[in-house]
């Protein structure tokens, strides 16, 4: 959650691991939130010095955040996030050396929203894409489609990520797809033996999380659908983890926007591999153009 009135809220553009001393490049990262932007740590540790990490925290943004807590009805749109990251980097003068954009999930889809917006001259060298899904209708659900038997898996990899942990999606029960609470009352059991949540978790309470998780995707969703990209202006990456949110060797739509594609894989889950050392090592060699 957001922290309450009596602390500052965290600024919209946070920085990782910088030097003293002028940079000589940057990795700048469009993060959509639900993990904290220090799961980023990781990645700044795995760049090389005189490297920059700034990291634009969409959860920062009210209008977007707070959709979250509404049922997923966000009141801006893809290219207003993508114009609101571009002025806040512009207006700390980012773009001034060579740099490299990675983008999140859903923060890909932002990050190649914002290219579109940039000067020529302002343009990344390349966009590494961590196992985002493209903005393009195979790849877009309607709400009736984003239902437990979908999003569970992903709700215990968000969980076990957030909290320490593994935990394993359990299988479909007979009360069929529609079901909610039969499934998270074994994910809760799960949980608690193996110190995921902390004792005393009620069904109840991780329900209030399953369900703002919901929202959240449900919210991404619908900007997503609303959303008309136009074609990659930079290289594409995308960097592909073992346990993605998409069961396919397909390379998740970007072929369809993306005529410079690369596509490349890496230990962890779509969230441990923010945190993963190796997956870290690779989007920093494939960010900084220093792998093959």
């Amino acid at each position: 959650m957001r922290p309450d009135g009596r602390r500052p809220a965290p600024p919209l553009i946070q920085a990782f691991g910088t030097e003293s001393g002028t940079p000589r490049r940057r990795v700048l990262v469009v993060h959509p939130g639900a993990l904290p932007a220090g799961h980023y740590a990781e990645l700044a540790t795995a760049l090389p010095p005189h490297t920059e990490l700034h990291v634009v925290d969409l959860e920062q943004v009210p209008e977007y955040f707070q959709a979250a807590l509404r049922g997923g009805r966000a009141g801006t749109t893809v290219p207003e996030l993508a114009a609101t990251a571009a002025g806040a980097l512009r207006s700390r003068g980012l773009f001034d050396r060579p740099w490299a954009l990675v983008g999140w999930s859903f923060g890909g889809v932002v990050g190649h929203a914002m290219t579109a917006l940039l000067d020529p001259e302002e343009l990344p060298r390349r966009a590494v894409l961590l196992d985002s899904i493209a903005p393009v209708p195979d790849y877009t659900r309607d709400d009736d489609e984003v239902g437990a038997d979908l999003v569970m898996p992903w709700f215990c990899m968000y969980l076990a990520a957030k909290r320490g942990g593994t935990l394993t999606a359990p299988a479909a029960g007979p009360a069929g797809p529609g079901d909610v609470d039969g499934p998270l009352t074994a994910v809760l059991g799960q949980a608690l033996d193996h110190g995921v949540l902390r004792p005393g978790t009620t069904l109840p309470g991780l329900r209030k999380v399953y369900d703002a998780y919901l929202d959240g995707l449900l919210r991404n969703n619908r900007l997503v659908r609303g959303f008309r990209p136009g074609p990659a202006r930079v290289p594409v990456t995308l960097l592909r983890p073992e346990r993605g949110l998409l069961d396919t060797p397909a390379p998740l739509g970007w072929e369809q926007l993306a005529g410079d594609l690369r596509v490349e894989h890496t230990p962890g889950d779509h969230y441990s591999m923010l945190r993963d050392p190796v997956a870290m090592k690779s989007a920093a060699a494939i960010a900084l153009d220093s792998r093959g």
